[in-house]
């Protein structure tokens, strides 16, 4: 549960960041915070399948060289 209050925290930064950029009314930047701030955005999920290699394949077919078609 700590790691999901200091995550909950950093986020909770990050959209007062988000929002001082985007937003000049106080009004504004509170409703776009209150938006977006909620405790379930901070919870971890474990995953325990290794998606490395799905990932590998598909950086490996996004680099090659794409072969034009000729079509008459």
């Amino acid at each position: 549960m700590i790691l999901s209050d200091i995550i909950y925290l950093q986020n909770k930064e990050l959209l007062e960041r988000i929002a001082n950029d985007k937003y000049i009314q106080q009004v504004d930047k509170d409703k776009f915070i209150n938006t977006y701030h909620k405790k379930h955005f901070s919870f971890v999920k474990q995953i325990t399948k290794n998606t490395t290699p799905n990932y590998s394949l598909k950086i490996k077919r996004a680099l090659q060289p794409k072969k034009n078609k000729v079509t008459l």
